[in-house]
């Protein structure tokens, strides 16, 4: 009995007071609290040894009562030390699990405020985009109402003839005041209005046909030259229309073209802008739309223009082989048959009487 009394009292001594748990609980204790505890638990046990050998020098009589004692007590303490340890632990560890969860919940908010932040940038570098490619296309110089608003290229290789005689008729007042200026809204004109009934024109025995006539709000595809087409932009031109007549015997060949432009004022510099002798607007005219004939391509020509309120007519004239014309009158008569074929300025100046 004294051997196994003896046995327990070596395992309970065996017992370190100041062992930590908290790694076997996942936690671990540094702070100021848990050594002032060990500091505590570890002088208790040192009184207590300093006591026992107190005991043993002053009295040796009844030892194995006292022995017995002190295994007792050493199995209190053991047994309150781990409780105290284990329940130390526990109450440390809710601390530690809310600490955890709010740090995830920053990262999380942390995330949700990127992810925001990000979405934002997506959507201004979006609109950044659009802003880039609207100024992009949209060109440069004079906004039109209905129309092109930048300079078309003209074909490559195309030709760069100016008539050698050029005349430009200023608008009569008189005549086109009633539409100096284009309506605010107005439709582009269509082929039926502008080649409608002047399919077939004759003057003093000179009879022109119709090859072909088109219209077109690309105003500035039907000329070349900078300077030009930018007098087109600046004028609003809205449309555009060009038909290409020649003769019975295909001896003459006439190129009429017609602008729709925003005022009287406009179409008098676009006038300017064609005159060949301009050296302020640089070189620049009439893209030839004659097809297989040379005339307009190259060699002799002649040309007008002609204000007529907001509309500005340019008449091109010459004949298909390009040859100089003679001592005969048929290059004037083949410009005035010309000038006949330009009816929708008038009809426009009537169809403005009648309304006022």
């Amino acid at each position: 009995m004294s051997d196994r009394r003896a046995h327990r009292a070596d395992e309970a001594s065996d017992y370190d007071p100041n062992e930590d748990f908290s790694a076997d609980y996942g936690h671990t204790r540094t702070g100021a609290g848990s050594r002032r505890r060990s500091a505590q638990e570890g002088t208790s046990a040192a009184g207590g040894r300093r006591r026992s050998r107190g005991s043993r020098r002053k009295s040796s009589g009844p030892a194995r009562a006292a022995k017995a004692a002190r295994a007792g007590t050493d199995r209190a303490s053991a047994f309150s030390a781990s409780a105290i340890k284990r329940v130390s632990v526990l109450k440390d560890r809710p601390n530690q699990i809310v600490y955890t969860l709010a740090e995830q919940n920053r990262r999380k908010r942390g995330t949700a405020v990127l992810t925001t932040l990000f979405g934002a940038f997506g959507v201004a570098l979006l609109i950044l985009l659009g802003l880039l490619v609207y100024q992009l296309f949209s060109g440069s110089g004079g906004a039109l109402v209905d129309g092109e608003d930048a300079v078309a290229a003209p074909p490559e290789g195309h030709s760069t003839l100016t008539p050698q005689q050029f005349r430009a008729e200023p608008n009569s007042e008189d005549t086109f005041g009633p539409i100096a200026e284009r309506p605010e809204g107005a439709e582009p004109m269509t082929e039926d209005a502008v080649f409608g009934g002047v399919e077939d024109v004759e003057v003093n025995g000179m009879a022109l046909q119709l090859d072909e006539g088109r219209v077109t709000d690309s105003c500035t595809s039907l000329v070349w030259g900078e300077g030009v087409g930018q007098s087109l932009i600046d004028a609003n031109c809205s449309s555009a229309a060009t038909g290409v007549y020649t003769d019975s015997e295909d001896r003459y060949v006439a190129q009429v073209t017609l602008f729709d432009l925003v005022d009287t004022e406009s179409a008098q510099r676009v006038a300017e802008a064609l005159d060949p002798g301009n050296a302020e607007s640089g070189a620049g005219f009439v893209l030839p739309d004659t097809g297989d004939a040379p005339g307009l391509e190259e060699g002799y020509s002649q040309a007008s223009t002609q204000v007529m309120g907001h509309y500005l007519a340019v008449y091109w004239v010459a004949q298909t082989d390009g040859s100089a014309p003679g001592d005969d009158t048929d290059m004037a008569t083949l410009s005035v048959a010309a000038m006949n074929t330009v009816l929708l300025p008038y009809e426009e100046v009537v169809a403005a009487g009648r309304e006022e």
